[in-house]
């Protein structure tokens, strides 16, 4: 750092602190998340020169509708622009490094896999006191979608800012949400490129490692099932019988999937679980699980009407979706999703009512224009607290 970027540096952290802004409680995994940073070289790379980031940025303002758009690398102390859209030379300059403790995208940090949107500036209790600063850019409207490494770990925002107070429609959130997962593929890719070796033998071993390795998906769709009162039907039916009824649903469950394209994870118990979105990314995994999901009903509904004329019991059904981020993978030659998307699917599924499919309203955003739904308001989940559900009735 320069020296004059030095003393501005200083000066900026000690207005800062003067104005009361409070910086963001350091994440428990700083340690491993500045490695991370390190580790894609991203602060070696000069973004502004490479037309792949300046055509995010761009977009991302376009978009948006905000006049302002940056791409933010977070490390232990600073806040390092890398790439930004509709700042002047004397902008750019000025907020090519800044101190962490006093930037918007710092707060991204409290929330990491979350975008963060202050829809003003000056009333949010986290950013008011900005305003006080002498250097305080003149901004009322932020909206940060983190960038998430393959690893897991958010290194960064691409972020868009306005003037004025404002707010993001669902499908702009998305979108910039998908621009940013953009940002993170070319690093990735650019990461790979650098470290290309020209053993064939040597390549072939690492892609076979990648393919086994857990990745960060920022957007998936998850489906859980279970049948209503399984222990009882356990202790009044021959295991045999058990085992080949179980069968008989999931094998039609596994069918479904396939029609739409969601990859099934596993079955425990009598809980089956499958996810869409993941690994091809097909953008309309909401849609397609739910149509998964409603197909899952209507099977099970006619399974158990042949079970009646059988004189047998029927299986009642709950069916929960939820959409979310996640981590998928391999664990040991098994396939695996993980993350607090799938804590909050399997609420959703354990809080629904037979027959039912119940969404999440992160789920039913996607999906809100072309379904039939009844909503259910804010309902408790166990360690969740409170969230607004839907009954899923049909899609167009």
């Amino acid at each position: 750092m320069s020296f004059i970027k030095n003393q501005i540096f200083k000066f900026a952290k000690s207005q800062g602190i003067k104005a009361g802004i409070v910086p963001v409680k350091t994440p428990e995994n700083e340690k491993s998340r500045v490695e991370e940073v390190n580790r894609l070289g991203i602060l070696n790379k000069d973004l502004e020169r490479d037309r792949r980031f300046n055509n995010i940025t761009q977009i991302a303002a376009y978009l948006t509708d905000c006049p302002k758009s940056s791409i933010n690398i977070l490390d232990d102390k600073f806040q390092i622009t890398k790439g930004n859209y509709g700042f002047n030379v004397l902008q750019s300059t000025l907020f090519e490094q800044a101190p962490r403790d006093i930037t918007l995208c710092q707060y991204i940090l409290e929330t990491p896999k979350e975008q963060l949107i202050i829809n003003d500036i000056d009333l949010d209790v986290r950013t008011k006191n900005m305003k006080n600063m002498v250097i305080a850019p003149e901004l009322r409207f932020y909206a940060g979608s983190p960038l998430i490494t393959s690893k897991g770990f958010t290194i960064g925002t691409l972020c868009v800012m306005d003037k004025k107070p404002g707010k993001l429609e669902h499908f702009q959130a998305e979108g910039l949400r998908l621009l940013a997962d953009q940002v993170i593929s070319f690093c990735e890719i650019d990461y790979q490129n650098s470290n290309e070796t020209n053993d064939e033998n040597i390549n072939t071993i690492k892609n076979s490692d990648v393919n086994l390795e857990a990745n960060y998906f920022s957007s998936a769709s998850i489906l859980f099932t279970d049948f209503i009162g399984f222990t009882k039907i356990t202790e009044t039916i021959e295991p045999g019988e058990l085992i080949a009824t179980l069968d008989e649903f999931f094998i039609g469950f596994d069918k479904i999937c396939k029609k739409y394209k969601i990859k099934k994870v596993k079955t425990i118990g009598d809980s089956y679980m499958a996810v869409g979105g993941v690994p091809e990314g097909y953008p309309d995994h909401p849609k397609q699980i739910c149509l998964a999901a409603l197909d899952i009903a209507e099977f099970v509904n006619g399974m158990n009407i042949q079970r009646k004329v059988l004189g047998k019991e029927p299986w009642k059904i709950r069916i929960g979706v939820h959409t979310g981020p996640i981590i998928a993978g391999n664990s040991g030659e098994n396939f695996d999703i993980w993350g607090d998307s799938v804590n909050i699917a399997s609420r959703i599924e354990s809080s629904g009512e037979e027959g039912k499919v119940h969404i999440s309203n992160a789920t039913f955003k996607f999906i809100e224009e072309i379904c039939d739904s009844e909503s259910r308001g804010d309902i408790e989940l166990k360690n969740k607290g409170s969230m607004k559900t839907y009954f899923l009735n049909s899609l167009n």
